[in-house]
């Protein structure tokens, strides 16, 4: 972000806050736990947006690019936001409760997004019942095709990691 700031590129940097660092809470590890802040630190515009708010998150990228895209320089967002599961089918998971992940699961942004496109008449079963059939059926296309590649060969896989010598 700081080499962004200073040759002002034009990058969007999208940060999904779920408030955890794998085992441990926001709070426990950073004094400042307004991330949007630290990119202004870096002379860099931000902002922070409900990332439980599908239209919220939506509206704050397109501002945000559309910032990028008229002053050629850094922007970033701060999604805030919750992760439902551990950090890793290893993590036990211990550091927090049931509640707050209970607490949390009420504000899903799938469901409370599809509830709101129900109530504004944007979505019927039928519809949903359409798009989770195409939506498996990608998969499913993607599983095969990447059930039907090939493993890169061993010779290659330091191709284009190093600059050659100079003779």
């Amino acid at each position: 972000m700081n080499l962004a700031a200073l040759w002002r590129l034009p990058v969007l940097f999208l940060c999904e806050n779920n408030l955890y660092a794998m085992g441990t809470a926001l709070e426990r590890y950073e004094s400042q736990t307004d991330i949007s802040l630290k990119a202004r630190s870096y002379n860099v515009s931000s902002m922070a947006v409900d990332g439980m708010d599908v239209l919220a998150a939506e509206n704050a990228t397109r501002q945000a690019a559309q910032a990028v895209r008229e002053t050629g320089a850094p922007f970033l967002v701060e999604f805030r936001t919750y992760r439902f599961r551990a950090h890793s089918m290893s993590d036990p998971d211990l550091y927090r409760t049931k509640e707050e992940i209970e607490k949390w699961k009420q504000r899903d942004p799938i469901s409370t997004f599809e509830h709101s496109i129900r109530d504004w008449g944007l979505l019927t079963d039928s519809d949903l019942s359409r798009i989770e059939s195409e939506v498996a059926g990608e998969i499913a296309d993607a599983v095969e095709f990447a059930d039907a590649g090939e493993f890169e060969p061993v010779e290659d896989l330091l191709k284009d990691v190093c600059t050659p010598n100079p003779v």
